[in-house]
């Protein structure tokens, strides 16, 4: 825990003190490779079949991307309700709004960009520091 946090923010600094950087380095990498495999296999077996042409197509990079920025960017909780939250926006604009749900969710990348840079999470965080 506080390891891996002092490698993240200043790795010369870590090693100074002690902390050994290169298992906690891959921890992380190990633990972000897990992640990805598991999204990588839920893809693979929520999509039945393989389709490069899709996979790679720049329309899935815009959403993980978004997906990303909604939560918020540096934390591990960021991302999953980024993701939960995009899905539920997904189905709903795409039943209500079949027809412009993209350009609606290019605005809202856009305003959460210019509104929330640090996503979700870190909007809350700032609320709770607020009312203290």
């Amino acid at each position: 825990g506080l390891g891996i946090l002092a490698v993240r923010e200043d790795e010369a600094a870590a090693e100074a003190t002690g902390v050994s950087t290169l298992p906690h380095k891959l921890a992380a990498l190990l633990l972000s490779a897990l992640f990805a495999g598991l999204a990588g296999a839920t893809f693979a077996y929520y999509h039945v079949s393989y389709y490069p042409e899709l996979a790679f197509s720049p329309h899935w990079t815009f959403d993980a991307v978004l997906i990303t920025f909604i939560g918020g960017v540096g934390t591990l909780l960021g991302p999953v309700l980024g993701a939960v939250l995009y899905v539920v926006i997904r189905d709903v604009l795409a039943t209500s709004l079949a027809q412009v749900h993209q350009v609606v969710f290019g605005l809202l990348f856009i305003t959460i960009v210019l509104a929330l840079p640090g996503g979700l999470v870190d909007a809350v965080a700032r609320l709770r520091r607020v009312r203290r």
